[in-house]
Formats: structure tokens, sequence, C-alpha cells
């Protein structure tokens, strides 16, 4: 076998295997990350996923590990010698976290976001920090500071997803094999979702994270509906990265993995292909059937699952990320330049009462009902008090839907997880609605994670049915000429309930994997 085809070879390697693999030594750290970093110097140029490469750092680090691994009975963690990558918005010792801000260039951090330094622990190579969304705040990336990240299914046209965009890129093209995202809305998710990958955004609290400085564009109300997680190509990758992050005392309360003897034999599952407000893709409704199909062959016992009020939590999400007003997207970015997502998004958070009230009712009139109705009288500054009584409904919120889960007889959910594939770039920000599909997993504070299992059929495009709201016409221009692009299902389960969500994504890889419309691996060439 040459060279390049031992390469090739290595890159499709997912990370548990790579760590089994140095244990026996069956291959070096020296070689994987070589690998990965000739693949990213590859790919980038048409990509732009990865914004800080730490090559050299990364070499030194392999080199060490190989010699670690080569010393009789040495200790190894479970990624030992594997090479990772990691969101810009994470710190990283001796790197900057810009979050796609350019008056933050240059300011190092003293030291791991606590994620991070699990990651290391467990013997993990960082080869670089990938490129996000400007202030984490869209489901696009690009920023000021990094530029456009593309999608490697086809970077001219489309987008890698936000606000992990960067992340889900370089893994689905085959330039790392593990990356750790956030996700307050989607942004694990999204991309992963756009790239053809898998994601898991896990229980909030589940995984340590730090809070980084000057970043204050989110009231705490809503931070607390964020999660650090991670992305890859392969499930047992999640698996394994999530005892790696996982705080100590939460796998002992909560494992993550599901015990040996389980399985789908009687596992309760509720499936859904629309919110009722805005239907996704004809894709993505027939991934979610097909999805519901395998696990009833599984032995699961499958059924429809009607969401609780969908239209109130999406209401309630808006209202709590939107509560620090434009203000506090002004005080993050001190002075700097907005991308184009950033500046609608800016806007309508600086929405008085009274121009909510007349903006949405025009837009009504004008037959916008996505705007005017779901999304605009609802952004804006919230005083202390609001912002109280927003958590209250919050809570209240979750009782009720863990309540309708259990009237329902339902253990795990399966849905859609955007509502369309892959934007075009800039596609975005017309469409200015994602969706309950993520958010409402972030509202209720639940484990969610997203499996890809198929494509779009050339049958599947330009079947929505057109409108006069823009949000729809736009979501029609995004299924427009969208066959092939990968697609998907959301696994989500009660909070702490990781091993579910796991588990069922785990079934649904092994019942896709084999088909010809499998998009796993497939951008990798």
């Amino acid at each position: 076998m040459g060279v390049a085809a031992e390469r090739i070879d290595l890159l499709h390697l997912g990370a548990a295997e790579m760590a089994r693999g140095i244990r026996e030594g069956r291959w070096t750290s020296q070689e994987l990350v070589e690998a990965h970093i000739e693949r990213i110097v590859e790919t980038n140029p048409s990509l732009n996923a990865i914004a800080v490469p730490l090559f050299e750092e990364a070499r030194k680090a392999a080199k060490e590990a190989d010699l670690q691994a080569g010393e009789k009975g040495a200790e190894l963690g479970p990624l030992h010698g594997v090479p990772v990558t990691i969101k810009e918005s994470l710190d990283v010792a001796g790197t900057s976290s810009t979050w796609g801000l350019p008056h933050r260039q240059g300011r190092l951090a003293p030291a791991d976001d606590p994620s991070v330094a699990r990651l290391k622990q467990a013997g993990a190579i960082i080869i670089g920090k990938s490129n996000i969304m400007q202030l984490l705040m869209g489901c696009e990336s690009v920023n000021p500071v990094f530029g456009r990240v593309c999608n490697p299914w086809r970077p001219e046209e489309r987008s890698s997803g936000g606000s992990s965009g960067g992340e889900a890129a370089i893994i689905a093209a085959g330039g790392s094999p593990l990356g750790l995202g956030t996700d307050v809305g989607g942004s694990i998710r999204t991309p992963s979702l756009f790239c053809g990958i898998h994601g898991l955004k896990p229980t909030p609290g589940r995984v340590p994270s730090g809070k980084p400085e000057g970043i204050v564009h989110l009231v705490p109300e809503a931070a607390m509906m964020a999660s650090t997680g991670p992305m890859a190509r392969w499930v047992e990758d999640l698996i394994l990265a999530m005892e790696v992050l996982s705080t100590p005392e939460s796998l002992v309360r909560s494992p993550v993995r599901a015990a040996r003897s389980a399985s789908m034999q009687g596992l309760r599952i509720g499936f859904y292909t629309t919110d009722g407000i805005l239907a996704p893709a004809a894709a993505l409704q027939r991934a979610v059937k097909e999805a519901a199909d395998a696990l009833a062959s599984c032995g699961a016992i499958v059924k429809p699952f009607e969401l609780p009020e969908p239209e109130y939590a999406l209401h309630q999400f808006y209202s709590l990320m939107s509560a620090a007003g434009a203000a506090g997207i002004e005080r993050s970015l001190n002075g700097d330049e907005m991308s184009a997502q950033l500046v609608g998004v800016h806007r309508s958070f600086g929405l008085t009462k009274g121009k909510k009230a007349v903006v949405s009712g025009i837009l009504r009139l004008l037959g916008q009902t996505i705007a005017g109705r779901h999304i605009i009288p609802y952004l804006g500054l919230k005083t202390e008090d609001e912002r109280r009584e927003l958590v209250r409904k919050r809570e209240a919120y979750r009782d009720k839907f863990f309540q309708e889960m259990e009237r329902q007889q339902v253990d795990v959910l399966i849905a859609p997880p955007f509502l369309t594939p892959s934007v075009q770039h800039d596609q975005s920000i017309p469409m200015s609605y994602e969706g309950s599909y993520a958010l409402l997993y972030n509202y209720l504070g639940m484990p969610a994670g997203v499996v890809c299992t198929t494509r779009v059929r050339p049958n599947e495009t330009g079947v929505r049915s057109r409108s006069g709201d823009k949000s729809v016409q736009a979501a029609c221009k995004v299924d427009d000429n969208s066959a092939g692009l990968p697609v998907g299902v959301q696994v989500a389960a009660p909070p702490w309930r990781e091993d579910l969500v796991l588990a069922v994504m785990a079934c649904l890889e092994e019942q896709f994997k084999q088909s010809e419309e499998y998009p796993v691996g497939k951008a990798m060439g």
C-alpha cells in the first residue's frame, strides 16, 4: 500500500479506533497527526474551516505521546495521541478566543477551558481551532476576523452551518476525527446536519465550561441554556468523548454509555415531522419517518408524538435570547464591525415595545406571519423582573413537557433537526426562522443529538408549498437544487439521559451506514 493510500485509511478512522491503534502499536500519534495536518492544508483553502492552526505544537505533542506509548507499563489516556480540533470561542491556553471580534485578537488565553483541559488530560492533541459565527449568533459561520466557512459538500454555494460551522466542516472533510462545539440554539446540531456528521448537545452542566470575559450579549438566564459537546463521524466517538468530558459526579449519577444489556427492545420512542408552525423540507420529514421505521424494526415501541404548545416554547426562547437587547451586542462588539448576519439580529434586538407592536402589526398585514407573529413580538431588552418571569415560565413549561412525555408514554423523541438542508451562503438572513426544531431542546435543557442518515433526493426539491411569507420563500430557495445534500434526524431525551440519546443514535447509525445514501464520510472524497 502506498503512502497516499495509508494516509487516506488513517483519515477514515474514528477517534476511538485511533486510540486503540496507538495502544496496540498499529500506528503512531505522529502518523495520525501528520496525516490530519496534511488534510487540513489540502482542504482549508476551499473551506476556511480552521481559523487557528496549531500544527507545530501538535507535532511536538505527538512525538512526546509516542515516547510515552513506548514506555513499558505506561498509563495512557482514552484519547492518547489522538488529533482533535476545538471551536475558536473555547479557550486554548496561549491562543486567542476572538468570537469573531477583531478587538479580541492577540488576547491570549492564560488557561484552557475546562472542557479543553479534560480532552488534554485524556491524551488528545489539539491540531487547530475552528472557525465560527460572530458572537455565535446564527446558523451560518462568518465573521470579520476569519471570514466565511464553506460546506465541504458544495463549498462555492452552501454554508457549513453555525455557529460551530468550522468544526463540522473540517470533521466532514477528514481533517479531524473529533471536535468540540457549543450549542445554545442548535450550534452543534445544525452544522452537523449541514455537513453530514454526528453531534451531541449535552444536558447543560454535564460538561464543564468557562465563562468568557467581555462576552455579554446573553443574559445569564439565556446562557444557562448553553452546552459544550462533541462532534464526530462515528457515534462511538461521541460516547467516548462524553465519558471524557462529563463531570465525574454526573457520570456516577447518570452514565453516558448505555448498559451492555440495553437495546431498543421496548424503548418507547415518539416522533414528529413538523412543529406545526413551519414544516421542514420533504427530505427531513422522510428521514424522520425512515428512522422511526428502523427503530421499530429493532424492537422499539414507536408512535407519533404531539408537541405541547410548540409556539409557546419558540416565543419564550426568543424572549430569553434577546433579553440583553441591542446594547448587549454592542457591549460585546466594543466598536467592532458586524457581519451581515449579525446586523439584522442587532436591529431586531433593539426594537422598543412600541416599535415591536407597529412592526409586527405591519408584517402580519403584509402576510409575513412567521416574523410578524412568532419572532418580532418577543425580541428586545427585558427588565430583571421580566427575566425572572421568563425563568418561571420556562420551568413551568419544562414540567408540562415532561408530564406530556409521560402521558404519551414516550422515553425518547426523534424529530427534524432544522427547517432545511444546508442553506446557501447568506440565505439565513432572509429566512430568519430556525424553528423550534433545535432550540426547543435548549429551552427544555434536554440532551439532543443529530445523526445524519440519508441525503436529499431529486424528487424532494421544489415541493414545498409556495407562500408570500418571505421566510417561507427563503426556505423554498434553500430546498431548490438541494438534491444530494446530507440530512438526518434529531434525537432527544430527558435531562441527564445522554445514554438514551446515544443508544438511539448508535442504532440509527448501524441501520443506515450501509445505504448508498448514507452521507457520513462521503465529503472526504
